[in-house]
């Protein structure tokens, strides 16, 4: 008896740690790092995508960039190729007057097989206003396609959607010594906490088969 229930327990305690593991990957496409960037400055934010088309894997990403997110770049990922779409914009960017902007970046390559995901790197200057926005992606796999575009409607939340677009809040900047820092992000992912009532609930099964073995002894 003291056998199974160690061995439930080892078990239980398996699958609590694996469910932490897969929780980057395991739900839609997000900013993993991006989930809040100061008002008027710069910052590098990530899109997420967490698996393919099926089981097709990704061999293409767009991402489009809302209005006031310029100075854009895409990060260099080695096996694909990233191209830019510039957009008309009026604005300033260190002194210098701007009459357009880069609209949408896609990556090329990979492939990115199904069962793992890759994070897309931007670096911009994100002139809007504190609040949400979303940046839509679509991800292509060969002849399929997953556009992560749904933006959530009057009582809806973001996973109320099976493809919800992306995510990222601006916060105001906070200036400190003649620098401007960004407060640490403090939003938990939900899947965070099943995680952790998993753990508990194997820190739970343990106890008791703890205590089962200690009876036993007597």
């Amino acid at each position: 008896m003291k056998k199974h229930i160690r061995s439930f327990a080892s078990i239980t305690a398996a699958i609590a740690l694996l469910l932490v593991s897969v929780l980057p990957v395991a739900a839609h496409a997000s900013v993993p790092d991006g989930s809040e960037v100061p008002s008027n400055s710069g910052a590098v934010i990530h899109v997420r995508l967490p698996h393919g088309c099926g089981d097709a894997a990704i061999t293409a990403v767009e991402v489009q960039l809302p209005d006031g997110v310029v100075g854009a770049k895409p990060e260099l990922i080695a096996g694909w190729t990233s191209t830019t779409e510039m957009v008309p914009a009026t604005y300033t960017l260190y002194g210098t007057e701007y009459t357009e902007r880069v609209g949408t970046i896609t990556w090329t390559g990979g492939p990115l097989p199904g069962g793992q995901f890759l994070d897309f790197g931007i670096n911009a200057t994100f002139q809007l206003e504190p609040g949400e926005y979303t940046l839509p992606v679509i991800q292509y796999c060969g002849d399929a396609s997953v556009a992560w575009i749904e933006v959530p409607a009057a009582g809806q939340t973001h996973d109320d959607l099976e493809h919800p677009a992306p995510e990222f809040v601006v916060i105001d900047a906070v200036a400190t010594d003649g620098h401007t820092d960004t407060p640490a992000a403090t939003a938990t992912d939900p899947l965070v906490y099943v995680a952790l009532i998993a753990a508990v609930a194997a820190l739970a099964v343990s106890a008791v088969g703890l205590r089962g073995g200690a009876k036993s002894k007597r």
